[in-house]
This record gives structure tokens, sequence and C-alpha cells, in this order.
């Protein structure tokens, strides 16, 4: 056998281990809305990986996008220390059916972004340079079994509730 087949049967070998890996270390969610014309539960499945990380001189944060058949949820938390512990975007998109006279579905956003400008890049200011900061929120982090548990309730600057929980497993 050639080195190069060998190198790359290796690779393939550790591939399929690490995407084992991957799908038994997921993160999973789930968000409640107790207000306003969508009530109800959403639950996210541990199939996406959620990162957490610091990228040069930024502290540690959260970063997690999920999907679910009926609606996405994204969450950004540029610092998660006590002293930044209710700065989050909360972004969750519900799918509501299609659209009147429209091919396909609308949906509807309900967001809580309680960043301060100083903690988001260029273009991240850029996106929300019309809106700012909107709702508010308050979070819980805790470390269990080698996975971060970040609890949050808020509520939307429209008056929609939010309440949930997202579980970040580290990957071995």
């Amino acid at each position: 056998m050639s080195k190069w087949l060998k190198f790359t049967s290796s690779c393939a070998a550790v591939a399929l281990v690490g995407a084992g890996a991957l799908a038994q270390t997921g993160s999973s969610a789930s968000v409640t809305v107790s207000t306003g014309p969508h009530k109800g539960e959403y639950n996210f499945a541990p199939t996406e990986t959620c990162v957490i990380a610091g990228f040069s001189t930024k502290p540690v944060g959260i970063s997690v996008v999920m999907q679910a058949a009926d609606s996405s949820l994204s969450i950004d938390m540029p610092s998660i220390d006590a002293k930044h512990a209710n700065e989050i975007q909360i972004v969750l998109v519900i799918a509501d059916g299609p659209a009147t006279g429209k091919k396909g579905a609308s949906s509807v956003t309900y967001e809580i972004d309680t960043r301060p400008d100083s903690a988001l890049e260029a273009f991240q200011r850029a996106e929300r340079a019309n809106k700012g900061m909107t709702g508010k929120a308050t979070t819980t982090l805790m470390e269990k079994d080698g996975s971060a548990l970040l609890s949050f309730t808020g509520q939307t600057a429209t008056g929609v509730k939010l309440e949930g929980s997202v579980t970040c497993r580290k990957m071995v």
C-alpha cells in the first residue's frame, strides 16, 4: 500500500471517529414563548455544535445557531464572565405557515439584544445600526459534567416573554 493511500485511509478513519464524537456531543436548547400569538415551547435537538471560545484578544464567549422543523434559534454571548452576564443576543425565528397569496412560508422573528456596541465587531454594529439594543434579559451560566448550561429569561421590545436554556457540550 502506498504512503499516500495509508495517509488517506488514516485521515478517513479519524474523520469517521470524529464525526461519531460530534454527533454525541451536540448542543441542545429549548425556548418557551410565554406570551403572544406564537406561545409555546420550541425544542432543538442535539445535532448542532455550540462554540465556547475566545478569539484573539476577545474574552471567552458562547455562540450557537440551531434549527428545528418549525423554528431556528441564534444565541450570541460575547463574554461569559459575571460582569457581562446579561449581555446577550437571542433571535428566535418561528415559521408561520404559508403567506397569504405568496409561495413559501412566512415567519416571525423575536429578538432580544442587550450587547453593548463595545462588545460587537464592526459588521455587527452595522447590522444593528438602525435598531440599537432591544429588550431585556437575565442569564445564568453553570458548568456541570463538562458541559456549559446557559439559562435565560427576557422580554422583547414588543413585550413578548422568552425563557430558555442551551446546553453546550464540550467536544472531547
